[in-house]
């Protein structure tokens, strides 16, 4: 019972952005991730010493609300009658700052309960109960993975050796939750509507990009999409932004280095931090052409 389960991190390059169901958890759009197998959550669950169900994250003891929230998923799949447990886990993500930390931690506990209380569930199985605790984290299990609108999970496949980097911009926790930005972008954004539609378009448009090898063309959506996205929160009420001017600068960056023939391209999802996709082959001279011109922090993200 000693040994961690081990969750990735996935980074969409067609967003989820917007539930249109909650029970069971369904998205608006069809979107696509990429796993970042550098980040990760590892988690592993033992017997409570005490008579209350305990959660320790990077040896922090959360509080009585973070406790209620993860009891309250797990026992939508574990046995009624258990004993009480402490759950312990370790982010090399920083925690929720738009580096999809819920999707690495979610699959780590949905691994770490499927372990702990020997339910012998299936890979498919584990899929559907991490999506309701964290939409994306069902994308986590495989390489490459579309969450479509009725709720199924997707392998995708491709020729290319896509990687990713992050631009570190901030680490620390952000002001406002991705569920809740999210949730008052659907009720209150008024371009709401446009992101649907143009996500829908855009993930049609990525599945044919990745069957056809076309990296271009993967990053012109991916870059388009992640935009897009964005701009629903300058259109909620009250508008605010997770974009910072440093978030701008690194994009700008980006920018910079495509025009002098370095592929690669930008994505954010709800936080400043910006990940820039490019291919693996690559890596040595794109690495080493940011490093010139971001002075803070580089997160390497695939293997």
């Amino acid at each position: 019972m000693d040994s961690y389960s081990i969750g990735y991190a996935n980074i969409a390059l067609v967003k989820y952005w917007g539930k249109k169901s909650k029970n069971p958890v369904l998205p608006f759009n069809p979107n696509l991730s990429l796993r970042l197998d550098n980040l990760y959550s590892k988690t592993k669950i033992e017997k409570s010493n005490s008579n209350e169900d305990e959660f320790y994250i990077n040896d922090e003891k959360q509080n009585f609300e973070e406790v209620t929230k993860i009891i309250s998923f797990i026992e939508k799949f574990v046995p009624k009658n258990r004993e009480k447990i402490k759950i312990i886990s370790y982010n090399a993500v920083p925690t929720a700052a738009g580096l999809s930390s819920s999707s690495s931690g979610t699959m780590a506990l949905v691994l770490a309960c499927n372990k702990y209380f020997n339910l012998n569930k299936t890979t498919e199985q584990l899929v559907q109960i991490a999506k309701e605790g964290s939409g994306s984290s069902c994308r986590s299990f495989y390489k490459m993975a579309s969450w479509l609108e009725d709720g199924s999970v997707e392998e995708i496949k491709t020729n290319l050796n896509l990687a990713m980097l992050v631009l570190v911009v901030d680490e620390n926790r952000k002001k406002i939750s991705s569920r809740n930005a999210m949730e008052l972008c659907v009720t209150t954004s008024t371009n709401f509507d446009y992101w649907v539609q143009k996500a829908k378009e855009d993930f049609v448009e990525m599945k044919n990009a990745l069957a056809e090898n076309n990296f271009s063309k993967i990053g012109k959506i991916t870059e388009s999409n992640a935009l897009a996205m964005h701009s629903t929160t300058k259109f909620a009420n009250p508008p605010f932004s997770f974009l910072t001017d440093d978030s701008y600068n690194a994009m700008e960056i980006v920018k910079k280095l495509r025009k002098n023939d370095y592929e690669c391209y930008f994505t954010m999802d709800a936080g400043p931090n910006v990940k820039v996709l490019y291919l693996k082959e690559n890596e040595e001279n794109i690495y080493r052409e940011i490093k010139k011109l971001w002075t803070k922090k580089i997160i390497m993200c695939t293997e």
